[in-house]
């Protein structure tokens, strides 16, 4: 496999352990493989699957492709990641950038970054409009959004089984940070509903920023301080840890009957769009990556309350200097009791999202466009 005097495509990205960004480069790295593109695969952090999270036929065909070698300064240098951790020193005849922000603005060093590739490719025209009015240039800028397989998300799969789920589920699925607006989420969800009532919010928690800390005592913290409600008149929360096998993903959004993310920023919004292809009605914040697909005839969209300074005490540094999103408690907690109250409508919505996943946003329709970009350039 090893050939230095060929040309193809090197791609230099976060493929293994299931973030947004591996999982977004999985999908796109499948679609070319399907057309048959010269591939050189360079794994950025985990070189391989110790997770298990892939099937083992998926796993064989990376390691095959991590073993080919392509002459670097005759081919396409591809890389995925955070624009802070682009290589601007290696020699391509291309140099293609990819990345994604989350706020209005870049954090330090990305501009520069990035006006050394040849090109940026982002996900959303949010992302286009924030790096040109950061200083990209551009001429530069190309919006190049990823897809999914809704073969693979699709509804009436067997659920993943999950105790103590009551008549109407609510499911989100995120990282334990600030930006994710868990804390929004909380309290819209106990504002809207009571013990009473045959509602349940799941919360699949992927990362945690103290992996041995007790998150199940967080969150009973948070309920009973923080949003003042006494645990014996709170709703269902159920919280379910760490990450699954990718085969059962698509089965635990079969598990709920809406999704809810109310999400400060997202670049793309990766778990919406699953949901959406899984057929549940999305409940998201207006703004940012995920209005590209998401609007009011297929979700239920979020008001935002402004677009705010990030906190100086924020848990994620980068993100600090810049604005997001405030979504309204009072909103999502409206929109929640209309999603249960109405579970027709909720389920009508749900449906033409997935028709709007599998016409616009499946593989099979954003592969050509890929590929035929890719070609233009070898």
């Amino acid at each position: 496999m090893a050939d230095s005097s060929s040309t193809g495509i090197v791609f230099r990205a976060a493929i293994y352990g299931g973030s947004g960004y591996a999982d977004g480069n999985q999908e796109i790295l499948a679609g070319l493989e399907r057309h048959h593109l010269p591939l050189q695969l360079v794994p950025l952090g985990a070189q391989s699957d110790g997770a298990g999270l892939l099937p083992p036929a998926r796993r064989r065909a990376l390691q095959k492709l991590q073993r080919r070698r392509f002459n670097l300064g005759y081919s396409v240098l591809y890389q995925s990641m955070p624009a802070g951790d682009f290589e601007t020193q290696l020699d391509a005849r291309v140099r293609i950038g990819r990345t994604t922000f989350e706020t209005d603005g870049l954090p330090p060093g990305w501009r520069e970054r990035c006006n050394a590739m040849d090109e940026i490719w982002v996900p959303s025209t949010f992302n286009r409009e924030m790096f040109a009015g950061a200083g990209v240039a551009e001429a530069r800028l190309r919006v190049m959004p990823e897809g999914l397989d809704t073969r693979r998300f699709r509804p009436g799969l067997e659920p993943l089984p999950i105790p103590c789920r009551r008549r109407f589920n609510f499911l989100s699925v995120f990282d334990w940070i600030d930006r994710k607006g868990g804390d929004v989420l909380l309290r819209a969800f106990l504002d809207a509903f009571g013990p009473d009532d045959d509602v349940a919010l799941i919360l699949k928690v992927h990362k945690f920023d103290e992996p041995e800390a007790d998150l199940e005592a967080r969150l009973l913290d948070f309920i009973e301080r923080e949003a003042g409600v006494p645990l014996d008149h709170s709703p269902c929360v159920i919280l379910l840890r760490g990450l699954l096998p990718a085969r059962d993903m698509p089965r635990l959004y079969n598990s709920a009957d809406a999704f809810v993310l109310p999400s400060r920023g997202e670049g793309w919004g990766r778990p919406y769009m699953e949901a959406a292809a899984c057929g549940l009605p999305v409940l998201a914040t207006r703004w940012s990556g995920q209005t590209d697909f998401l609007n009011d005839g297929n979700s239920y969209l979020i008001e935002v309350e402004g677009v705010v300074p990030v906190p100086q005490d924020s848990d994620r540094e980068i993100y600090i200097g810049q604005r997001w999103a405030e979504p309204s408690v009072e909103h999502l907690s409206q929109l929640m009791r209309q999603a249960a109250s109405h579970p027709d409508e909720a389920r009508a919505r749900g449906q033409q999202a997935r028709r709007d996943m599998v016409a616009h946003w499946d593989s099979t329709v954003l592969a050509p466009p890929w590929t035929a970009a890719f070609q233009a350039l070898l």
